[in-house]
């Protein structure tokens, strides 16, 4: 009937694409998918089903196999190259707390070196790799140190810990 004010397409009900048995009349911005209160999310733009509706992730957070490796090495050759300053540094006088100092200062540079590998990406991988290149970077003075074990673990530790959040999120 022409001029009448009773819409007609109200009358066909819709049901969500995943719950089958649940009647909607929601649907999707982007791809006009049928959804339900239990599978919308809430975007700046308007209600998205599910498939849409996932967030990205960064670029920065976003980490190739290549990409990887090269930071893998990167960590391991600056994890070594600290771990042969710090041997040094623990033949100076007062070794156990400037160590300890050294440690953390390593732990930053393995994870720049680290970042820098990874043209600046950032992440727990990134992080854990890191934190990885630094205590192989000490395997060699645990082993090769008897004394000041307790001072070398730590800074193992500190340099590690350092290491690691620099590179874990912003």
């Amino acid at each position: 009937m022409r001029g009448s004010l009773v819409d007609e397409s109200q009358d066909e009900i819709t049901y969500c694409a995943k719950h089958k048995k649940t009647p909607t009349n929601v649907r999707c911005g982007r791809c006009d998918t049928p959804v339900c209160p239990q599978c919308l999310v809430f975007a700046p733009v308007g209600v998205r089903c599910s498939d849409c509706g996932k967030p990205t992730k960064l670029p920065q957070y976003q980490v190739s196999l290549p990409i990887l490796l090269r930071a893998l090495a990167a960590s391991l050759a600056a994890g070594a190259a600290g771990g042969v300053i710090l041997s040094f540094v623990l033949t100076f006088p007062t070794g156990g707390l400037f160590y300890l100092i050294a440690a953390a200062g390593v732990g930053y540079l393995v994870s720049e070196a680290t970042s820098f590998a990874a043209q600046r990406k950032r992440g727990p991988v990134l992080g854990s790799i890191a934190a990885f290149g630094t205590v192989a970077g000490h395997a060699p003075i645990i082993f090769l140190v008897g004394e000041l074990l307790f001072t070398i673990l730590l800074g193992t530790a500190i340099a590690a810990f350092v290491a690691f959040l620099r590179l874990r999120y912003p």
